[in-house]
């Protein structure tokens, strides 16, 4: 049941259709970035976003082609859509947050108490995804992430959670790939430039298999990543 329309005496599925469009605390998102989705359609060909059905809406904002742009531009998709469903899952992520405050109970600072927490493995807490996405089934390949092998081109426009000392879980996308051996961080090679939409910035990293959180454990050492990728219709 949707949580926020309980709370005034309403019972209400809180599925994606929902949430996305008709939950009167959340659907403020999709209003903000109706302009964009219509602009989106316009560029696509596609009939005005404005006279889309809920159901069509929700599936288009989550990264769903319609079935047009299966048939005759896919790539102009993959292109111009992509950046927009992801900017704006995270932007409903981060709406849904504020409405469902965390209280954090232990600093990384508090050793010992922490230290008995992690030893526990009935302390897994899964990462809360943005809506619209999950985990990547399977890691990206080991020579994807080795610095200055052009196989790691193929990672471009891939979508990551990287875990920040101070910010946690932040959404961002990979920009680019490093040619240059001589830019480097921490002594490590630079293999990808990251953006951040949450931050407006963008910034080199060093992505690996050493530091990949494979089980999407929320509680994961800072500096790990986790690669994430749209869910199915």
């Amino acid at each position: 049941m949707c949580p926020h329309c309980l709370a005034t005496g309403t019972t209400v599925l809180g599925d994606e259709l929902h949430i996305i469009c008709h939950c009167p605390a959340t659907k403020v998102v999709l209003e903000k970035f109706t302009d964009k989705f219509q602009h989106l359609t316009r560029l696509l060909d596609l009939f005005p976003f404005a006279s889309f059905t809920p159901d069509q809406m929700t599936r288009l904002v989550l990264g769903n082609p319609p079935a047009p742009v299966l048939n005759k531009n896919l790539k102009g998709w993959i292109t111009e859509a992509t950046p927009i469903c992801g900017e704006f899952a995270y932007a409903l992520c981060m709406h849904v947050r504020t409405l469902h405050p965390v209280t954090v109970e232990l600093s990384s600072d508090d050793s010992d108490d922490a230290a008995l927490s992690s030893d526990s493995n009935d302390d897994f807490s899964p990462i809360l995804l943005l809506p619209g996405f999950k985990p990547a089934s399977v890691p990206p390949p080991g020579n994807m992430l080795v610095p200055l092998d052009p196989a790691g081109k193929q990672m471009i426009g891939q979508h990551i959670l990287f875990k920040w000392p101070k910010h946690g879980w932040c959404f961002g996308k990979i920009l680019s790939w490093n040619s240059n051996p001589n830019r480097m961080v921490c002594k490590q090679i630079v293999d990808f430039t990251v953006f951040y939409p949450d931050h407006s910035s963008s910034g080199p990293h060093c992505l690996s298999l050493d530091n990949y959180n494979i089980d999407a454990d929320n509680d994961s050492p800072n500096h790990t990543w986790l690669l994430i990728e749209l869910s199915n219709p």
